[in-house]
């Protein structure tokens, strides 16, 4: 078919979205469309998006005539008597790097479908986190009563080799690899690539060791069944990587989980024992880690949302993430605005509360400093 017929065809009447609860048949089509974003993310994949929905799944399935083209990925609850759409997925599992899929040459048809489906007559919110930024997606949306906010998603493409990799890296980043490799080594500590039929066994050492080192800090934990089923499923499929620390008794020590799409590797979750004879363990694995990964071909290695300052040892640049809520309706405009309204007051009180702990800090300091002792021991005033 050629372009100009194409484009006869691709009118309204020709479009037409579908809501289905699961991919079925259309995952396999799905997944090649993923391959395809500008983008390609393990988020979008069907092994994922099949386990982890917080909510009703709601999969909008744009078709012309009987040909997929494209769609998106969605769940929906009910919030205040009003419909609320989130990205599937979202919620402590934080997935990134996400946007509606679409055949290469039917893009602006799936982004016309999916806005007159966002437009429609009724009152909803859709509060889209994680979005890669220029989504397609978001040229869906209509601009009123609209908010968005962005973070970064630090990542660094990878070279040829490791050594060309650790040069570029900072100074003491390289000395903490080198030194503790050689420690742990010296302890029988070794680095492996777990094997796709380990996977229950590697779940259990990473909600072990996860659970050991951030205990109550980390939200993760609260939706492990469905993430635990992804895993299967995305093991199953290649994409899908434990790499972890043994020591010479069999023990795990630390592990790490990364999911790959094609060459790009997106570092997601870790687990370490927090012991001070295996210190420097986490930079040993992650070290460990993107060696393979450079073996392997892959050509970016991704840390995903958050600025934690630990990701500026491994990464050199950072994209965007971009959040953005939308009501549709009198009643769904008036909940978003309210929804932006209490965002920016929880925001404005965590910033009051952390001036104060500041200014509490300063003047702790100041009284330490003033009672300090002295070099002959005794108390300066």
């Amino acid at each position: 078919m050629s372009a100009i017929e194409r484009t006869r065809r691709a009118t309204a009447s020709d479009l037409r979205i579908e809501e289905h609860s699961e991919l079925g048949d259309l995952a396999s089509a799905w997944d090649a469309m993923v391959d395809t974003l500008p983008l390609p993310t393990p988020f979008l994949r069907s092994w994922w998006l099949g386990s982890v929905a917080a909510g009703e799944p709601v999969f909008l399935i744009v078709l012309d005539g009987n040909e997929f083209i494209g769609g998106v990925a969605l769940q929906r609850h009910t919030k205040s008597g009003c419909q609320w759409f989130e990205m599937l997925g979202d919620g402590p599992l934080e997935p990134d790097h996400l946007d509606l899929v679409a055949a290469q040459s039917r893009v602006a048809d799936v982004i016309s479908a999916i806005a007159g489906w966002v437009r429609r007559p009724g009152n909803r919110v859709l509060e889209l986190r994680g979005l890669v930024d220029a989504s397609w997606l978001a040229t869906a949306l209509p601009s009123w009563s609209s908010a968005r906010e962005l973070q970064v998603a630090p990542f660094t493409t990878l070279p040829a080799t490791m050594p060309e990799y650790l040069a570029g890296r900072p100074g003491q980043v390289r000395s903490t690899i080198k030194r503790s490799t050689k420690r742990l080594a010296g302890a029988g500590i070794t680095a492996r690539v777990r094997d796709t039929s380990e996977i229950d066994a590697a779940l259990g050492d990473l909600r072990r060791l996860h659970d050991v080192r951030w205990g109550d800090q980390s939200s993760f934990l609260n939706s492990w069944s469905g993430f635990a089923a992804a895993m299967t499923a995305g093991s199953a499929a290649g994409e899908v990587r434990f790499t972890d620390l043994v020591d010479d008794t069999g023990r795990v020590i630390a592990i790490e989980l990364e999911l790959i799409v094609g060459r790009r590797a997106s570092f997601y979750q870790a687990g370490r024992l927090d012991e001070r004879e295996l210190r420097g363990s986490g930079s040993v694995l992650k070290s460990a880690v993107i060696g393979r990964l450079i073996e392997d071909g892959c050509t970016e290695f991704d840390l995903l949302r958050g600025d934690e300052s630990y990701k500026t040892d491994w990464a050199t640049s950072k994209r965007r993430v971009v959040f953005a809520r939308v009501g549709i309706g009198p009643v769904g405009i008036a909940l978003a605005t309210l929804a932006h309204l209490k965002r920016q007051a929880i925001d404005a009180g965590f910033g009051l509360r952390n001036r104060l702990r500041a200014q509490l800090d300063s003047v702790t300091k100041s009284i330490s400093s003033s009672t300090a002792p002295t070099s002959d021991g005794s108390r300066s005033r």
